[in-house]
Formats: C-alpha cells, sequence, structure tokens
C-alpha cells in the first residue's frame, strides 16, 4: 500500500473542505446548464454568451477581492483596525458599485455585443427568435452577476479576518437556494430563462446580507461616510487593485476570444461549448481548491526556512494531481452514455459528447498542473513567471488552437484542438516547474509577497 508523504497529507487535508464550497457553486452552475438546457438549444446558446462576460466579472471581483484580502490581513496584522475597517467597506461598496455600474454599460451594448457573436450565424427569423430571448434574458443575468461578485467581496472581508468558515457556509447556501428555486422559478412559474438568473440573485443576495448582518458585532467595516474620507486608504486599494484586475483579465480576453470563434460554427455549438465549459469547471473542482490550499502552505514553509518541503511538495502534489485527473476522466468515458442523456436531449449535441468526453478529460490533468505551477509561482513571490506561463497557455496555445479546429468547421475537431493545447500547457508549466526548482529558493520580498495571483 503506497505512503502517502507528510507534506501531501497536509495539501489534501487543506484542499478537501474547499472542494465542498466550489463543488456546490460548480454543480449549480452545471445544473443551471442543464435545465436552461431543456427549454431549448437557443435558450443555451444564449446562456452560453454569457461566458466570457462571467469571466470579465470574475476577473474585476477576484482582482479586487485579492488586493483586499492582502491590505486587510497586513492592517489586521498590524493591529490598525480602522486601516482594516476602512478598506474592507471601500471594497466591498465600491467594488459592487463598479461591477453594477459595469453592467449598465454591458446592457446599453447589447445590441453590437449579440452581433458579435450571431452576426452572420443564422437566419433573419433565427436571429431575431434568439434576440428576443437574449433581450429578455441580459439584464437579469447581469444583476445576478453583480449579485455573486457582492456576495464573493464580502467573504473576501471574511477570509482576511480569518474567517472561511462562514465564507464556505454562505456559498454553500446560496448554491443550494439556487438549485432548489431554478426548478420552481424556471419551469413552475413559468418564468423560462429569465427564473435561472433570477434563482441566483435571490440566493446570493441572501446570504450577501446575512454575512453582512452577522458582522455588525464584529466591527470589520467602518461606516461608510468615514471611509469615503480615507482618501489614502482608498489610493492604497486602487493601485493594487490595478494590478491584480490586469492580470485577472487574462482568462475574460481569452473566452471572448474562443467564444468568437466558436460562435461561428452555429447556435448548437455555442450551446454545447456551454455545456462543455460547466462540466470543465465541475471537473476541475479539485485543482481549483488546490490553487487556493497550496499557497499558504508554501508560505508557512518560505517563513520557516524549509525550502527543500516546498520541492517536495509540489512534486508530489502534481504527481497525485495528474493521477487524480487520469482517473476521473477514465470514469468520465466508461460513465459518459449514463451522463450525456441527463446533460441535454437534443441528438446533435449529445452526439458530441459521444465523442469528446473520451477526450478532453484526459487533458485535464496536465490542465490542472499548468493551474498548480501557476498558483505555486504566485505564491513564491514569482509573479512574472506565473503570468509567462498564463499567457503562454492561454495566448500562444488555446486561442490559436481554437482558432485552428474552428477553422475545420468541425466541433469535435475543435475540442480535440482544445485537448493538445492543454496538453501541451501543462508539459511547459512542468518544465519551468522543473527549472526552478534546480535553483535555490531565495527569500521572498516584501514587494512579492504582495504580488497579485495572476489567474491559472
Amino acid at each position: 500500500m503506497p505512503v502517502i508523504s507528510p507534506s501531501l497529507r497536509l495539501v489534501i487535508q487543506r484542499t478537501l473542505p474547499l472542494t465542498v464550497g466550489l463543488f456546490a457553486t460548480m454543480m449549480v452552475q452545471l445544473v443551471d446548464s442543464i435545465f436552461i438546457g431543456r427549454l431549448g438549444v437557443d435558450e443555451l446558446a444564449i446562456h452560453g454568451i454569457t461566458l466570457p462576460f462571467q469571466a470579465a466579472f470574475i476577473g474585476v471581483q477576484v482582482g479586487l477581492g485579492v488586493a483586499a484580502t492582502s491590505l486587510i490581513s497586513q492592517a489586521s496584522g498590524a493591529q490598525d483596525s480602522v486601516r482594516a475597517s476602512n478598506i474592507a467597506t471601500l471594497s466591498v461598496v465600491g467594488g459592487t458599485i463598479f461591477i453594477a455600474l459595469l453592467s449598465v454599460v454591458l446592457y446599453l451594448l447589447k445590441a453590437p455585443l449579440l452581433d458579435a457573436f450571431l452576426s452572420g450565424e443564422a437566419s433573419r427569423e433565427h436571429y431575431v427568435v434568439l434576440q428576443s430571448i437574449f433581450n429578455r434574458y441580459w439584464p437579469f443575468w447581469l444583476f445576478s452577476a453583480t449579485s455573486v461578485a457582492a456576495l464573493y467581496l464580502v467573504s473576501c472581508v471574511f477570509r482576511a479576518n480569518e474567517d472561511s468558515k462562514s465564507t464556505g457556509k454562505m456559498f454553500l447556501y446560496a448554491s443550494l437556494m439556487n438549485l432548489v428555486l431554478d426548478p420552481i422559478l424556471i419551469f413552475g412559474l413559468d418564468l423560462g430563462i429569465i427564473g435561472a438568473a433570477l434563482a441566483t440573485s435571490i440566493g446570493y443576495l441572501s446570504c450577501t446580507l446575512y454575512m453582512l448582518l452577522s458582522s455588525g458585532k464584529k466591527h470589520w467595516f467602518s461606516p461608510i461616510g468615514r471611509a469615503l474620507k480615507a482618501i489614502h486608504h482608498a489610493k492604497q486599494l486602487a493601485a493594487l487593485t490595478v494590478t491584480t484586475t490586469m492580470n485577472q483579465a487574462l482568462p475574460s480576453v481569452s473566452a471572448f476570444l474562443c467564444m468568437v470563434f466558436v460562435s461561428s460554427l452555429g447556435t448548437d455549438a455555442i450551446a454545447f461549448w456551454s455545456l462543455l465549459a460547466r462540466i470543465e469547471g465541475f471537473l476541475l473542482v479539485f485543482t481549483l481548491a488546490l490553487t487556493m490550499a497550496v499557497p499558504p502552505i508554501i508560505g508557512r514553509y518560505l517563513g520557516q526556512g524549509e525550502h527543500s518541503k516546498i520541492n517536495e511538495m509540489l512534486a508530489t502534489t502534481s504527481k497525485f494531481l495528474l493521477l487524480f485527473h487520469f482517473s476521473a476522466a477514465v470514469i468520465v468515458g466508461f460513465g459518459s452514455s449514463l451522463l450525456i442523456p441527463l446533460i441535454n436531449n437534443d441528438p446533435t449535441i449529445q452526439g458530441w459528447f459521444s465523442t469528446v468526453l473520451w477526450v478532453i478529460p484526459f487533458s485535464y490533468g496536465p490542465l490542472g498542473l499548468c493551474m498548480l505551477v501557476v498558483s505555486s509561482f504566485n505564491a513564491l513571490g514569482k509573479p512574472k513567471r506565473a503570468l509567462l506561463v498564463s499567457v503562454v497557455r492561454l495566448f500562444a496555445l488555446y486561442v490559436p488552437a481554437i482558432w485552428v479546429g474552428t477553422s475545420t468547421g468541425d466541433v469535435v475537431n475543435t475540442v480535440i484542438c482544445a485537448a493538445t493545447a492543454n496538453v501541451l500547457a501543462g508539459g511547459y508549466a512542468w518544465l519551468k516547474l522543473q527549472q526552478f526548482s534546480a535553483t535555490p529558493i531565495a527569500p521572498i520580498t516584501t514587494e512579492a509577497s504582495t504580488a497579485t495571483q495572476t489567474t491559472s
């Protein structure tokens, strides 16, 4: 029986609790897409168009959240409660307002945005149908995206004050509320695709309000008037947020370009890609949790000067990750005949899934390795290396692969190209990790310690 190393055991112990919360969120996103798919391919295609914009919203909220968490934790460590509470208020209020304004701008640009994905693809009659669905869904989806961002920003304040348990619970509760309300609103009240957005809004806004009310006695937030007068604190938050958000913008740009390429294959392809993206997120839950659990462990080893443990931990974790995803891919492949009917009932989409579920899940191991390497480089105070790995994965490999695949006019070819890009990205990340492991680890600097997390 293989013996699990102490470092790997520590990683797994830290990862599993995070996996539960992320699992609930990803499960709801997948179920959302499945419910919407029951309404029809057109509704699922419109839902799929929101994917790049969802990536953009996540980039903004994560960029602001990383900056706020860093500054609040530093202030709390220095016993500066005034600065910590001011930044907490500024990040939540300012961030929510910014995302709400971004939603307004995107709503006003709804016509050209829709044309970017559908112009020239559909007949005039079909275009009118899609436009009608989009115009009804778009404002409600934007509101739901703002609701999700609000909960995330409030949760960052809790995590910065070392309360991650409440954060996990609230995301779990929000996901469960969403899951319960989805069929009621979509089918029971016959709200259709709008019901999915309303279910998300109700679940996440309820949990946001609860977290804000529960934080009252903890004094983690300052009054809005006082926070607005703290100009120097606002400048600190803004300066760091600019950097973090720029790094987080990479996947949103990549997602937008890929969706534009995929949209050239038709609405069926958009609908399929939307479902595939949800399945990918679901299968990468454990990896996403790893990218959140590993950096604090690396930070502890750095602080203790135990640099050799970092290399050993990354090596064993990488191997475990590859084995985990290979096993998951085998299970998905053999279980695809049972899974596909649950995902969608369109014969064309089912036909594509019957092939690609034997292909792309096997590339998630290398993709997960790439994500882990990026997260580790950031934790080691090497944000430039992390950025390089991300840029290579997204813009030197993945986006060109999608372009090549869609140029053939075949969805399956596109997925094969995407899987190839994931494998190459994992190989590149492994090479960079080996090069780094071969060199002594220098003590982390103050500047590096506050470096932003480049998205994986």
